[in-house]
C-alpha cells in the first residue's frame, strides 16, 4: 500500500509540474492579415469616371500586393475635392491599414 500512495503522489506532482510549466502562447498581434476594403469601391460608386479610374487602380495595386503605390494613389484620391465624409472616412481607415501592412512587412533596419 504503501508504495501504491507513493506512486500516486508521484503522479500527482509530475501533473502539477507539468500543467504549471505551459507557457502562455497569447501573443499581441498589431499586423494586418487581411485588408479590409470591402466598402471602399461601394463608396465611390457614384463617382465620376476619373475617380472611378483611380479607385480601380488602387485595388489593383492592393491585390499586386504593391501597398506603396496604392498609399501614393489614395493620397491623391484623398485631395480629390468634392468627396464625402463616408468616402473621406474610407480612405482614412484603408490608408491606416495599408500603413500598418507596409510596416509588418518591411524589415527590419540594420
Amino acid at each position: 500500500m504503501k508504495i501504491a500512495n507513493r506512486f500516486l503522489w508521484v503522479l500527482i506532482a509530475v501533473q502539477f509540474a507539468l500543467v504549471g510549466c505551459k507557457k502562455s502562447e497569447t501573443v499581441a498581434d498589431t499586423s494586418v492579415d487581411v485588408l479590409d476594403a470591402s466598402k471602399f469601391r461601394p463608396a465611390f460608386a457614384s463617382a465620376p469616371a476619373e475617380t472611378k479610374a483611380t479607385v480601380d487602380e488602387i485595388m489593383t495595386s492592393i491585390q499586386d500586393s504593391s501597398y506603396k503605390k496604392a498609399i501614393a494613389g489614395l493620397e491623391k484620391l484623398g485631395s480629390t475635392p468634392d468627396l464625402t465624409e463616408q468616402q473621406k472616412k474610407v480612405i482614412r481607415d484603408l490608408t491606416a491599414q495599408l500603413n500598418k501592412k507596409v510596416a509588418a512587412t518591411s524589415p527590419p533596419p540594420q
